[in-house]
């Protein structure tokens, strides 16, 4: 199984309306999907492959989520921030 997309869960990103108020809606990232910026416009970059690891890294360990990206970045999410879509 693996990971086709993530949505935040209370973080989200806030989107202006037509009303000039802006909207508080889930941050979602999807495999062969572009990312958003703050103002929910699509950026020139593609998301193509979400890993979930889980760490040592620190003296506590921790859990995280590795967004790999078109523009060769690795985005690193806290993983009890988002909830994990799998799929065969």
């Amino acid at each position: 199984m693996k990971i086709v997309g993530l949505q935040s869960v209370g973080l989200g990103a806030v989107f202006p309306s037509g009303s000039y108020e802006g909207i508080n809606e889930p941050y979602v990232l999807e495999v062969g999907e572009k990312l958003k910026d703050g103002r929910g416009c699509e950026l020139d970059v593609t998301v193509t492959e979400i890993k979930y690891q889980q760490g040592d890294f620190d003296a506590y360990g921790f859990e995280i989520y590795t967004v790999h990206t078109s523009d060769g970045h690795i985005r690193v999410l806290p993983a009890d921030k988002y909830i994990a879509e799998w799929s065969e």
